[in-house]
């Protein structure tokens, strides 16, 4: 399976050492080339090097890229294609090349980030205003409403899904679920930011944002960096197996977004937006 890699261990227990196989969740560098500007005049410059677990690599930076505001829909991307070094089979994936449409423009050194962005790292140095003038979406105008007892279960939802936590314990998850409970996609990653990124990458390329009529489930805890791509793909119901950060609810207050953390089989914590939620 992508993303999980089998490696020997000696396991300690009291009867001594075992040896045994065990799993354990990929972790590798991508490098994302862009190829950019008039037909005339193309560009090409690394925009960043991120660490990810391999897999889903095209929706991941579709998602990337539209939460960085580069792009805002599918077509603006005439292609994306893996240019690593052919000769080495392990080094194949380990970049990609984004040909962008000719409209498209921005300043990449603006955008480009020059460092390794570590897999818990999240977007640095934004402010709500450079989240509001990227929005494609904005207001959330969502009139969408759940049930409190839906919500209960969707816990044990999100577990059965995760296989490459269930085969490792080191991966993130994000869920997209229907306003009936409907678990629609799930996307896993060493990053959580990554895990968003190839959900809002999938269901952009599907043509589906903006997401209004869906919630999301985040496995750990909810950091605001989770809030900006919501907030960019249009989503108004976010929750999380965990705890919120304050700038997470502050982004969440700002922007209309029914925030709801240590979500339970039975219990959760609403911490803004309460008006989307029905006690049933």
């Amino acid at each position: 399976m992508r993303g999980i890699k089998k490696i020997s261990i000696d396991k300690i227990e009291d009867s001594g050492v075992i040896q045994k196989q065990d799993c354990i969740v990929e972790e590798s560098p991508l490098q994302i080339i862009m190829a950019y500007g008039a037909a005339h005049g193309r560009k090409r410059e690394t925009l960043s090097v991120t660490l990810r677990t391999p897999g889903d690599d095209f929706n991941m930076v579709t998602g990337f890229l539209f939460c960085e505001g580069i792009i805002q829909q599918s077509s603006d991307i005439i292609t994306i294609k893996y240019a690593g070094d052919h000769n080495d089979e392990s080094l194949q994936e380990n970049t990609v090349l984004v040909e962008l449409a000719p409209h498209v423009s921005f300043n990449i050194e603006e955008k480009k980030r020059n460092f390794i962005a570590a897999a818990s790292c999240g977007f640095c140095g934004k402010t709500n205003a450079d989240i509001i003038q990227q929005q494609v979406f904005a207001p959330l105008k969502s009139s969408i409403q759940i049930k409190s007892s839906l919500l209960h279960k969707l816990p044990g939802l999100l577990n059965a899904a995760q296989n490459i936590f269930t085969q490792t314990g080191g991966a993130h998850a994000v869920a997209l679920i229907s306003a009936t409970g409907e678990l629609v996609h799930l996307s896993e990653d060493v990053g959580r930011h990554n895990a968003m990124d190839k959900l809002i990458g999938m269901m952009l390329r599907r043509k589906l944002l903006p997401l209004g009529n869906y919630l999301v489930l985040f496995s750990g805890r909810l950091g605001y960096e989770l809030l900006q791509k919501s907030v960019m793909a249009g989503i108004s119901v976010v929750c999380a197996i965990g705890a919120p950060s304050t700038l997470a609810l502050e982004l969440a207050e700002e922007n209309g977004i029914t925030l709801i953390g240590f979500l339970k089989n039975n219990s959760f914590n609403i911490y803004c937006g309460a008006e989307r939620i029905i006690q049933s």
